[in-house]
């Protein structure tokens, strides 16, 4: 007997052992479950989210391709037919370019960027005027090839402004149904809004280290010293950027412009009547350079894009020329021969350049000033080199047709 009730008190602890690593592992196999459960439910979540995301970016995308215009929408609201990608997106002026913004359905996801195209291949130079002729002046070139609706290229022979031997052209294709006129249109209308006289403060100047808000609305903007500004958006009537001021993917929306001495530039300044640029530093960050250009009058223009000094690897020069047409006096755009740039210069006016350009250059005329005497379509000097390799981000106010893209 004695026996028996020892195997039984040994037994009885035993099996109390085994149901509970018993419990423990039904415990633990249906937590792992729970969490598998709930792992899956958050993978299904984020990916569900991604989709419609990539969904709204992927339709944005489409309605631009499919305009052939600018698009612009306040608020759209899309839901597929079945129900299961909704999302809601805006597409926007914000500067020089639109600003798109996309929510999934339950806004817990959100996407931004600045939206515009990367065009197709181009000549070197492209010139809009219906009569263009160009005489080359000094060591000018064009190499990469020129088009124009009418007219020719030459080697000036005229006593004042001969062609040096170093003057170089090459393809010249003529024809106003060349597919380059053809899908180019300007849209300034539709960023003469993005300028305004009411600001939040009357004037905010950073020096030192001091760090420029995300958000500024201020009439007179001075950046000096070593401040910065990271990602910061700006809308005044007056910006000074000097010293050593730095910019990093900045928008800067004001009436006028002012950047020299050793900044470093990174962003989009946009102007509505003048930009003016003089830097001794290097750039090496992408950079657009824009102005609007207004008439104040039935005589009056403003619109000013002055670069007498910049080396940059991946510039962008816009001159939009709202309201511009050839009976305007006066040359809106000069760039001078410190000029050293990689990229797109795009004028809608006369341009005077006399700078290095790699990259594709669009312009209604080339000319300038000697004294009082205006040379129409001379081009003295200047260097442009096409190269197909360079892709330039544009935004679609200037609408070149190509690849839908954006910016972070």
């Amino acid at each position: 007997m004695g026996a028996v009730s020892n195997k039984r008190g040994f037994t009885l602890p035993l099996t109390i052992a085994i149901l509970v690593i018993i419990g423990f592992l039904v415990s633990s196999f249906y937590t792992m479950v729970k969490n598998e459960r709930i792992e899956s439910s958050r993978r299904f979540t984020d990916a569900q989210a991604t989709l419609e995301l990539e969904s709204g970016v992927n339709y944005a995308f489409f309605r631009m391709q499919a305009e052939h215009k600018p698009w612009r929408t306040d608020s759209l609201q899309h839901s597929s037919k079945d129900g299961k990608i909704r999302f809601s997106l805006s597409q926007i002026q914000d500067g020089a370019y639109a600003s798109l913004n996309v929510f999934n359905h339950d806004s817990s996801r959100h996407f931004t960027a600045h939206t515009g195209f990367i065009p197709t291949k181009r000549p070197a130079l492209t010139l809009l005027a219906s009569q263009a002729n160009i005489s080359l002046v000094g060591n000018a070139r064009i190499d990469g090839g020129t088009a124009l609706m009418s007219g020719t290229v030459s080697y000036s022979s005229h006593y004042k402004m001969r062609a040096e031997k170093d003057a170089f052209y090459d393809t010249v294709y003529v024809g106003d149904s060349l597919p380059y006129f053809d899908t180019l249109k300007f849209y300034p209308e539709i960023s003469r809004k993005q300028f305004t006289d009411k600001f939040q403060k009357e004037r905010c100047v950073f020096d030192g280290t001091d760090a420029v808000p995300t958000e500024l609305s201020c009439r007179v903007v001075t950046m000096q010293g070593d401040s910065r500004c990271n990602r910061c958006k700006i809308i005044a009537d007056k910006v000074f950027l000097r010293e050593r001021a730095a910019s990093t993917k900045a928008n800067i929306i004001a009436r006028t412009i002012s950047i020299k001495d050793s900044v470093l530039l990174s962003g989009t300044f946009f102007a509505q009547d003048s930009l003016e640029v003089s830097v001794k530093r290097k750039q090496e960050k992408t950079i657009n350079l824009a102005v609007q250009g207004r008439k104040t009058s039935d005589v009056d223009y403003t619109g000013t894009l002055l670069i007498s000094n910049l080396k940059a690897d991946k510039a962008l020069v816009l001159f939009m020329g709202d309201n511009w047409d050839e009976t305007t006096k006066g040359i809106p755009v000069t760039i001078t021969e410190n000029v050293d740039i990689k990229g797109s210069v795009i004028s809608r006016g006369m341009i005077d350049f006399r700078g290095k350009l790699t990259g594709q250059m669009i312009a209604y005329y080339l000319g300038f000033y000697e004294g009082e005497t205006l040379w129409r379509g001379f081009f003295r000097n200047g260097q442009i080199k096409g190269d197909t390799t360079i892709h330039t981000f544009l935004p679609d106010i200037i609408y070149l047709g190509g690849e839908a893209s954006y910016e972070n």
